[in-house]
């Protein structure tokens, strides 16, 4: 799988939340490891990203696999990225994570600085 980064939440963008599309159409999210609150199957993770990263998001209603949180994050639940080009792209830090949504999860994304 290959993945174009859209948005980060800091200057180096690898080393901190992240949202990708990937060439298969679909997201891949790089957050914060959270212990889930509802079961998720064996290949599934919930990272956490601050709701900064998706502004479109706030006040509309979430999708399954969304939740916001009481201190402005956003739980996102998908499954867990295994591909090893990917994981060697984002080079995720100690308590970091990434994971796969559907597209239709999320608004349409344009980079942050477009």
């Amino acid at each position: 799988m290959k993945i174009v980064l859209l948005r980060a939440d800091c200057g180096n963008a690898r080393t901190c939340p992240n949202i990708n599309l990937s060439d298969r159409g679909t997201y891949v999210v790089q957050g914060y490891i959270v212990a889930p609150e509802q079961r998720v199957c064996s290949d599934e993770a919930v990272v956490e990203i601050p709701l900064s990263l998706l502004p479109e998001l706030s006040g509309a209603a979430l999708q399954d696999g969304l939740v916001l949180t009481d201190h402005g994050t956003l739980h996102v639940r998908g499954k867990q990225i295994t591909d090893v080009e990917v994981l060697a792209e984002l080079d995720l830090p100690a308590g970091e994570n990434a994971v796969e949504i559907p597209k239709a999860l999320l608004p349409e994304l344009v980079t942050a600085d477009a």
